[in-house]
């Protein structure tokens, strides 16, 4: 079994709560011609929380589109149908996080080499490999995981791209989990949050072993960071052969299988901090130890905010409701 480290500041769900609905949804069929024709994706229960023990953890990253990249407001609609699909998870006791990304304009690029970054600054190019945000859920299998990201609600223009992945550290890492308080009693770390994305790279994607010794430094330095009050939620993941991504576009659902080609604009692992300014993040950034390189890749964005004029909308209230539920603080990506 992992070890866990904590972080500060989350609220457990409460396991002892059951929902359960006895009406099974519709299964979405593949087009034919497309991967995955012939098959039918069967959309998940409304059911218990699950035992832990007989889960998988899978991370599902929102791939980002241009109306996102603006930065423009949901609609009322937008904000109704991801409530209801975050509920729906949190109903269902899979959900363990879920974060929404700045634009990223806001954002920056580093790569690291012998402990110094060198920056290339937001907006980045080619939005539809951005990433929006993503939600983590405990389910039973990679079918189930499936099934949930083909239930991402579509943005404005009627199409929503899902990557799949399977979490965790192939050697091993701790877990992160913000359960518990800072190491100095009412001690707050101030500022933002900030998501740092780890650049896949050949090594990673190939899940080359790390030497113990580097993984045992990097728990060390998480445990640190998590007491405190920075650290706020980490994860590694593997390789996209264990993944897919879930494409909707035209009325049209399609699974692709991983592994992917395109290497570096994945995402292998990632940090969740809060720090007092982007150039604070940049700096923990450099300085965090890595189970890879130098040199290596990775991407800041920072994390939206529960706002108050999304608390005063029933949309809003009930999704922030769910979240607390659930351990989580920010709305999900569009």
């Amino acid at each position: 079994m992992k070890p866990m480290i904590s972080a500060p500041n989350s609220r457990r769900r409460c396991a002892s709560k059951k929902h359960v609905c006895a009406r099974r949804c519709k299964s979405t069929p593949f087009p034919s011609g497309q991967p995955g024709a012939g098959t039918a994706l069967q959309a998940p229960w409304r059911r218990a929380a699950p035992n832990l023990e007989n889960t998988m953890r899978f991370m599902l990253l929102r791939r980002s589109d241009p109306a996102h990249e603006a930065g423009q407001p949901w609609s009322a609609g937008e904000r109704a149908a991801l409530a209801a699909y975050t509920g729906q998870m949190a109903e269902a006791g899979i959900l363990r996080d879920c974060q929404h990304f700045l634009p990223s304009a806001g954002g920056v690029r580093l790569a690291i080499a012998d402990g110094r970054a060198t920056q290339a600054a937001g907006p980045f190019p080619d939005s539809q490999e951005l990433i929006a945000g993503f939600a983590v859920i405990d389910v039973a299998s990679r079918d189930e995981a499936l099934a949930w990201a083909a239930r991402w609600p579509a943005g404005a223009a009627g199409a929503a791209e899902v990557e799949v992945r399977l979490s965790g550290c192939p050697g091993g890492c701790a877990n992160v989990h913000a359960d518990s308080e800072p190491d100095v009693p009412g001690h707050a770390v101030p500022g933002q949050r900030f998501a740092i994305l780890l650049r896949s790279s050949k090594e990673l994607e190939n899940e080359t072993p790390v030497a113990r010794a580097r993984l045992d430094a990097l728990d060390q330095h998480n445990a640190a960071e998590a007491r405190a009050g920075v650290l706020l939620g980490a994860d590694g993941l593997r390789s996209s052969a264990f993944g897919a991504r879930v494409r909707l576009a035209s009325g049209k659902l399609t699974v692709v299988d991983g592994p992917f080609t395109e290497i570096k604009e994945m995402i292998a692992g990632y940090w969740l901090i809060r720090a007092p300014t982007l150039q604070d993040a940049i700096a923990w950034a450099t300085r965090n130890p890595y189970p890879v390189g130098p040199p290596v890749e990775v991407e800041i964005r920072q994390l939206a905010e529960i706002g108050a004029a999304d608390a005063v909308t029933p949309a809003g209230q009930r999704l922030s409701a769910h979240q607390s539920d659930a351990g989580v603080g920010a709305p999900p990506p569009r």
